[in-house]
């Protein structure tokens, strides 16, 4: 059984899974033997969420020590079989493996943080909430609707300052 701490970029517990810089994956001897880089930390939404947990997975993970998780993640995470253990955020990562930090096991998504935004906004149909921001159209370009299937077409100028678009 592996164990997944999430880590801010000074090495600490991370306050949030989805934000979390990297996750320090060890062993069963609490050897390191693998760091996830979190690439959509900055991401809005859930899908670097799930990819996370399916890499978190992929690696033998059965554990994960975090600072937060929102309600949704948590229900997903736990659904999928992972333990789920909240330590204050910012702690020594040495601290949670020798076991000097207090773990609250989470075993239900109400204990995690509830989400802020709205059910369902965001576009993927998960609810994960996030919202898409709509393209803002270009200055002295109309927007046209094509046929049966709708897709838009710009147009309007063609050129500016002697470029052509």
């Amino acid at each position: 059984m592996s164990l997944a701490i999430a880590i801010t970029p000074r090495s600490e517990v991370a306050g949030h899974f989805g934000k979390a810089a990297a996750f320090l994956v060890f062993d069963d001897a609490g050897q390191l033997i693998h760091q996830l880089d979190n690439r959509g930390s900055r991401e809005i939404g859930c899908k670097h969420k799930k990819m996370l947990q399916r890499q978190l997975g992929d690696l033998g993970v059965r554990e994960i020590v975090l600072g937060n998780v929102g309600q949704r993640s948590l229900a997903r995470l736990l659904n999928a079989g992972f333990k789920i253990s909240r330590v204050p955020p910012r702690s020594p990562v040495s601290m949670v493996l020798d076991g000097e930090v207090a773990r609250e096991e989470l075993t239900a998504p109400e204990q995690g943080r509830p989400c802020k935004r709205e059910k369902g906004d965001c576009g993927c149909g998960c609810g994960c909430g996030s919202k898409k921001k709509a393209q803002p159209a270009k200055v002295g370009t109309m927007m046209h609707r094509r046929g049966m299937n709708r897709k838009m077409s710009l147009s309007g100028l063609n050129k500016i300052g002697g470029l052509k678009l």
